[in-house]
Order: structure tokens, then sequence, then C-alpha cells
């Protein structure tokens, strides 16, 4: 439940560590190739089904006259940010998790800034809860996480949930759902983020606010680029194939010989922050 914090303060935000726990990033929305392949046919037969709905009757095509002026871009869509802040009161008065309003705010100019030529993301409500259990026992798939998404997702598929919590006991950053996935579990629907990958925050290689980048990736439709190893990569034409995750920030990394060195600072490696400005949808 909502707690009123009563004069308790938050540790400092600023510190830069090195987690204890993992060296590299880490996420957990790793589908295995029949996921991903049941995934697929998922979309393709949702694209099949809107190009049906569209099918117009034959008619005869006359060469059009010139537009006057340069076409007008598509226009961006807008999603709705909901950022439910889970955070934990440790005695006498530490607030543990507990985020600024500034602080989300950076993280979503961010967000905006990576994304800027697809998505504008606009955050409608920030919505703080205390409650110690969720914030040090969520973890992907178990049962506080089933039970802390059934009471505050809000919004349909078009309504992005961001839960900023611990991840105590995970080896990973964050999480993100699949779009294809959200007909058979709406309630999973959404990110996980762990508290300390903000801009500013203690992990020293991911405190620019990229895992958010990252994980929004997923949540759009996004695999990893080393997803399908050599073979396949992401699936994606314009990402060179990349064999396997990268760490830090590594130079001229090549692991796929022959389709070009390795996309480091694309958002959907394991890369450090500082070297991540783009996708494979820019």
């Amino acid at each position: 439940m909502p707690f009123n914090d009563g004069g308790a303060t938050a540790p400092p935000h600023n510190t830069r560590l090195i987690p204890p726990a993992w060296s590299h990033r880490g996420c957990a929305s790793n589908p295995s190739r029949n996921e991903i392949q049941a995934m697929e046919a998922s979309f393709q037969n949702l694209l099949h089904q809107d190009e049906e709905a569209r099918r117009m009757p034959p008619i005869t095509w006359v060469p059009p006259d010139p537009p006057p002026h340069p076409p007008t871009p598509p226009k961006k869509r807008t999603v709705k940010v909901v950022w439910h802040n889970i955070y934990a009161l440790r005695q006498p008065s530490t607030l543990v998790g507990y985020l600024s309003d500034d602080l989300i705010n950076k993280q979503m100019a961010v967000l905006n800034d990576d994304y800027s030529g697809l998505f504008t993301f606009k955050l409608t409500k920030i919505n703080r809860v205390c409650d110690n259990n969720w914030h040090d026992n969520v973890d992907v798939g178990n049962a506080v996480e089933a039970a802390m998404k059934k009471a505050l997702r809000v919004g349909g598929a078009e309504t992005l949930n961001v839960y900023s919590v611990g991840l105590q006991t995970s080896k990973f950053l964050g999480y993100s759902s699949f779009p294809q996935n959200y007909n058979g579990n709406k309630l999973n629907d959404g990110i996980l983020i762990t508290y300390d990958v903000l801009p500013g925050g203690k992990w020293t290689q991911y405190n620019i606010g990229r895992t958010l980048s990252h994980e929004v990736g997923h949540w759009a439709g996004l695999y990893h680029v080393f997803e399908g190893g050599c073979a396949d990569g992401d699936g994606l034409t314009d990402t060179p194939p990349q064999g396997t995750e990268t760490r830090g920030c590594p130079t001229g990394k090549d692991s796929c010989p022959g389709g070009g060195v390795d996309s480091i600072h694309n958002y959907m490696d394991y890369s450090d922050d500082e070297p991540v400005y783009g996708s494979a949808e820019d």
C-alpha cells in the first residue's frame, strides 16, 4: 500500500560503484528459438489480417502528378507511460529505491532522445508504493511479480507500465514482455527495471539510462542483436550478424567474420551505457 514517508530520506543516488553480483548487463528477455518462431508466426498472422482488412477491389492505376511539396514524414507514435516506483522502508527512516520526479523525468528524457525518430513517450503518472516485499523479492516470472502487476498495472496495449524495483534476488538489470505475447497474458505486459540504473545511478557502467532504452526495444518487438547468432542475428537486415553478447566497450569486435563488425553501439546489445547510441530500427 502507498506509504507517506513522514520525513524519511532516500540514500544518495550518485554513488558510483560496479555491481557486485554481475560485471556486465543482464536482461531476462531471452526467448528460446521455438518461442521466437511462435511469436514471429503470430506477428505475421496479424500482418496478414491487417492486409486483408485493407484490401481494395482492383482499380485501374493512373500515375499521380508529382506532389507540389515534399511528402510529410509519418507522424511519430505517442506512447503513454505509467511509472510504478516500488520502494522499501529500512528502519528507522531510510527509503531504498525511492525515485524523485526529477530523476524519473531525466530517464524519460534519455528514452525520448534515444527513440526520437520513432516514438514519443509521454509520462502520464508516477505511482509510488512502499512495499518491502515487492521491492526486495520481485523477480522475473515469480509469484511476487504476478501479484504486484495484478494490483498495479493500468491501461491497455497502448500504455507502457514501468516498474522500478530492487531486483534484489535477480542477476538481471531488467526484463520486458514482448508485444506478441500481449493477448495471451495482458497482466504481464510491461517492463521491470532495477532502480540503480537510471541516470546518475551508482552502477558505473549503467548510469546513463540506457537499460530502459534496451528493455523498451523488447517491448516494441526487438530481439537482442546476438539472439540468433551468426545465422540469424536479430532477424533484421540492417544489423550485422553477431554471435556473442558484448561486454564492456570493445573496439572492432567481430564475432561473425564477413558480415561486418558487431553493432556494439546498438541498444539491443549488452554493452555498457556509454558506447550505446542507436538501435537497429534507426
